[in-house]
């Protein structure tokens, strides 16, 4: 009789430390043991079988299933689940299992189904799976198996399911997996599989699902295949395979889904395919086919997808092909089609995406693509559409990517697009469009890419198109436009600018900076007058600006001295003069290009000296007096103050303003304001952050400020700087912050001398960011209260650069990612929260997942070498999926040669794809992460460590490193 021992074993609690595997479910409380060691035969029904994946024989009590799935265990398999004689079905995906699979998996003879999928199983696939011989299903699929394919596993003749797909198996497809009896599923995908595809494969006569592609087998299909009668599902795509496509696979009656994209097929599309009544998706993407659609295919009545993308396919698209009933997504782009679409597209009511871009297609766009309005993605450029936008397109509310650039569209824009409640981008560029540009486009909720250049429309922007509530970049260069560039209200989110080559007039408006995310403003070749306000260089993460080309006057500010982030400037061509700045970060390094034909300019950068009178600013005080009030020192500013103190303070209001008005320590730099280093008169260094003043704000809206600040003021934890006070009057505010006078993690990271600081050790590292996962977790799980008002907080988490638009509902990103100031992140998660929608905690875990990416890589957030586009995330899963170049995500720096800190690196790094999992609810709760991150505690110490300071000292890890460790620490191997 089997003992269900075991399980008590597994559970049991020795000296305060459980069976690594289980730990994890002895914290949720859900496997409790007590009641049955405390009494053990109190209990008619075991204990255990009451417990969250366990299933029991009623009779005999014996546990018969046991579903471990998605509880975050890790380290190995404990081989007293051997004991559980009557287990029938074992689940123990999507954990962190390691290490070969354990074979006392194979001693569970009665096992019908066995889940060991998405772990991280290693080494050749081990001997004794033949012992389970009533299995049925085996899912192996994502782990790290490597050696060949096993080949015990033909003598399992229940055998249903296979999935070995996504690990690392090598060799050919054994000729013996042709001899299955029974099987009706085959996963082989994602391995390192290779050679020919054996014809034995067509022995499976009972095979309904084959999938066997992204590997590297080469030659050709083999026509066997064509005798699988029950086939449904054939994938063997992302391969290198070649010759022609087999003619007898239109004897697969009952094939529903046909995938063979990526490969290197010749030939035409064999006119035995129009017979797959049964087909519901044909992929063949990505070859090198040819001819034309066949027009019989219009007869296949079932299908759903047809994708033809990249090969070379010419001559019309047939017009039967409109008149699918059952077609959602018509994929054609990047070949050589011309002639007319198919007019009776999307009549069906049921098209979701069409994309034939980048092929010679003329004529009208169909007039009903959205009529069932379902229409997601319309993409159409690089072709020759003619006539006017079908009018039934500004009611398509289901449309969200609209790209028509590079066509012969004419006609205006009409109005209605910008009531599309789901439109997220729009490329219009490029066309023949004329007269009025709607207005409503300020109005579109969710539009972030709005490209109208290259167009003739010969009239004016839109007074209201900033107002776009989720505008991020405006492109309207080239368009004919005429008049002047219209107030910048409500320019909240937009980032980039490009408004060159037209005919604009009148000066740049002076609330641009109103536009505190604005990265890129280019308005060169056009006709503005005026100055350059002072306000564009007090933007916090301005990167380029080109105001070339047109007839500008007055001096260029001083203040863009200070301007730190900017790498591009070019104001060439202009009637520009006095001294050109030559100091700060920027200036000195610009090419004298970027200034010429404005004769009055001088400066050392355009070897021109400048009369003494110019060169002491009299010139730029005459600028200012023209349009802007001369400019104040930092603390000048009217009173009367108010301090809020959250708790001792050994200075005042006064001491603060003296101090700022003295100072030019610029630390950092926000889209909400700067933050100066002040010294106390009574010796003690904070840190102050003025808020920008932006326009004036309503009293409501500064009472919802100091009320909020005041809630912040009382938090306190360890691992959150503190935020000592608030100064406070009706034009401004500034907060108080204790100094942390090690700088912030980008510097250590990213700064000149990483080499030489504390974060060459990993033990460190692992410490920072274990610090930091258990200060968001205190904000999001165990401070109250928290702040409820959307509107307010913006104003002071506005700045932070690991917040996604529109996610300021919590205080987490405030106190916990601000001061790291990695730069670009925003962008990241600008991407991330236009494919979620997620304003909640969830974005925060997506923040910290990318922090911890940054520590494992000891990259940027957003690196050139990424890509157009791409971040650090894009990157990381690229290396994952080119499952080799893995161990290119570990910064050698700190030891990730050896192989037991790449172990505990790795074990970051799951963690850190768990909290950026595109689905925000498959990411784990911070309470979660910090359990992980514990478990995965490296089994090194600092020489340091067991003292007083470190990283778990006070107020060490969010902001700033404290002293007793900033010193680089042995790696010991």
């Amino acid at each position: 009789m089997e003992s269900n021992r075991p399980i008590m074993m597994m559970m049991h609690v020795d000296d305060g430390s459980a069976t690594n595997m289980m730990h994890p479910l002895l914290c949720s409380g859900d496997w409790d043991p007590s009641p049955a060691f405390s009494n053990p035969g109190s209990h008619d029904h075991p204990v255990w079988c009451s417990w969250s994946g366990v299933k029991c024989n009623p009779i005999t009590a014996q546990v018969t299933s046991l579903d471990l799935s998605f509880r975050n265990l890790s380290g190995i398999i404990p081989p007293e689940l051997r004991f559980l004689t009557s287990l029938v079905d074992l689940n123990l995906s999507r954990n962190y299992f390691d290490g070969p699979l354990q074979p006392a998996i194979f001693e569970l003879t009665q096992l019908r189904t066995l889940d060991i999928s998405h772990n991280s199983f290693n080494a050749t696939f081990p001997p004794g799976v033949s012992k389970l011989k009533f299995l049925k299903f085996f899912n192996g699929f994502s782990n790290d198996f490597i050696g060949p394919l096993p080949l015990e596993f033909i003598h399992l003749q229940f055998l249903e399911q296979l999935n070995l797909g996504g690990s690392y198996f090598e060799g050919v497809i054994p000729v013996g997996y042709g001899n299955f009896k029974r099987l009706k599923f085959l996963d082989l995908a994602g391995n390192a599989l290779e050679g020919t595809l054996p014809p034995q494969l067509g022995f499976l006569t009972q095979v309904e699902h084959i999938e066997i592609g992204y590997n590297g087998f080469t030659g050709k299909i083999p026509v066997e295949l064509a005798l699988l009668s029950n086939l449904k599902y054939l994938d063997i795509s992302n391969c290198s395979l070649s010759g022609l496509l087999p003619e007898e696979l239109g004897n697969l009656t009952k094939l529903e889904a046909l995938y063979f994209f990526k490969n290197n097929f010749v030939g035409e599309i064999p006119m035995s395919y129009t017979k797959l009544k049964a087909l519901k998706v044909l992929d063949l993407s990505n070859n090198l086919l040819s001819g034309t659609i066949p027009e019989e295919l219009a007869s296949l009545t079932e299908l759903t997808w047809l994708s033809l993308i990249g090969n070379n396919f010419s001559g019309t698209i047939p017009q039967s092909i409109g008149e699918l009933p059952n077609l959602n997504t018509l994929l054609l782009w990047d070949n050589n089609f011309s002639g007319i679409l198919p007019q009776k597209l999307g009549s069906n009511g049921k098209l979701l995406t069409l994309d034939v871009s980048s092929n010679s297609l003329t004529g009208p766009l169909p007039p009903n693509l959205c009529h069932g309005n379902k229409l997601f993605k319309l993409i159409l450029f690089n072709n020759m559409f003619t006539n006017e936008l079908p009018r039934s397109l500004v009611n398509c509310t289901s449309l969200s990517r609209f790209r028509i650039q590079n066509n012969l569209l004419n006609g205006t824009i009409p109005y209605g697009f910008g009531l599309l409640r789901n439109l997220t981008f729009v490329d219009a560029s490029k066309n023949k469009f004329t007269g009025e540009i709607p207005g409503d486009l300020g109005y579109a909720p969710m539009l972030q890419y709005l490209n109208i250049s290259e167009n003739d429309f010969n009239n004016e922007l839109p007074s209201n198109i900033w107002s776009a509530p989720s505008l991020q970049i405006f492109s309207a260069s080239s368009s004919k436009l005429t008049g002047e560039i219209p107030d910048f209200v409500d320019c909240n989110n937009v980032y980039k600018i490009e408004l060159q080559g037209n005919f604009l007039n009148g000066s740049i408006p002076g609330d641009i900076d109103r536009c505190q995310k604005l990265l890129s403003l280019n308005l060169s070749s056009n006709l503005l007058t005026g100055i350059i306000p002072r306000e564009l260089s007090m933007l916090p993460s301005i990167n380029a600006v080109d105001l070339s080309h047109n007839l500008l006057t007055g001096t260029i500010p001083s203040s863009f001295e200070n301007c730190s982030t900017l790498e591009n400037f070019d104001v060439s061509y202009n009637l520009l003069s006095g001294p050109i700045p030559s100091s700060g970060p920027t200036f000195p390094n610009l090419h004298p290009s970027s200034f010429s034909g404005n004769d009055g300019l001088c400066g050392r950068i355009v070897a021109k000296p400048c009369p003494e009178a110019l060169a002491t600013g009299d010139m730029e005080a005459g600028n200012n007096n023209q349009q802007h009030p001369p400019r104040k020192a930092a603390g000048a500013i009217i009173g009367p103050w108010k301090l809020t103190a959250f708790q001792r303070l050994n200075f005042t209001s006064d001491d603060v303003l003296e101090c700022l008005s003295m100072t030019d320590k610029i630390i950092g730099m926000g889209s909400t304001g700067t933050v100066y280093k002040a010294e106390m008169p009574s010796g003690e260094t904070i840190a102050v952050k003025k808020l920008w003043g932006k326009h004036k704000e309503t009293v409501r809206r500064r009472r919802g400020v100091l009320a909020e600040v005041e809630v912040l003021g009382n938090v306190r934890h360890r691992n959150i700087v503190r935020l000592l006070g608030c100064c406070s009057n009706r034009e401004c505010t500034m907060l108080l912050y204790e100094y942390m006078p090690n700088g912030n993690l980008d510097d250590l990271l990213h700064g000149k001398n990483k080499g030489d600081n504390l974060v060459a050790d990993w033990v460190t590292r692992y410490k920072i960011a274990l610090g930091v996962a258990q200060g968001i977790c205190y904000l999001h799980h165990d401070c109250d209260p928290l702040i409820q008002s959307d509107e307010s907080m913006s104003v002071i988490a506005g700045s932070y650069g690991y917040i996604a638009p529109g996610a300021f509902t919590n205080l987490a990103v405030h106190f916990s990612l601000r001061l790291w100031n990695i730069a670009n992140l925003r962008l990241i998660l600008a991407q991330e929260y236009a494919y979620t929608l997620q304003v909640d905690e969830k974005s925060d875990i997506y923040s910290f997942g990318v922090v911890l990416m940054e520590i494992i890589s000891g990259k940027r957030s957003v690196e050139s070498e990424f890509g157009d586009g791409h971040s650090i995330v894009d990157w990381v899963r690229s290396k994952i999926k080119n499952k080799d170049r893995i161990v290119d995500v570990l910064d050698k720096n700190v030891g990730a040669t050896c192989a037991s800190v790449r172990e505990e690196m790795m074990q970051m790094l799951r963690i850190a794809l768990l909290c950026t999992s595109c689905n925000p609810a498959e990411r784990p709760s911070m309470r979660d992460v910090v359990l992980m991150l514990q478990e995965a505690k490296p089994k090194r110490k600092l020489p340091a460590e067991g003292g007083g300071g470190g990283v778990n000292g006070s107020n060490v890890v969010v902001v700033g490193i404290d002293d007793s460790i900033a010193q680089k620490a042995k790696l010991e191997c």
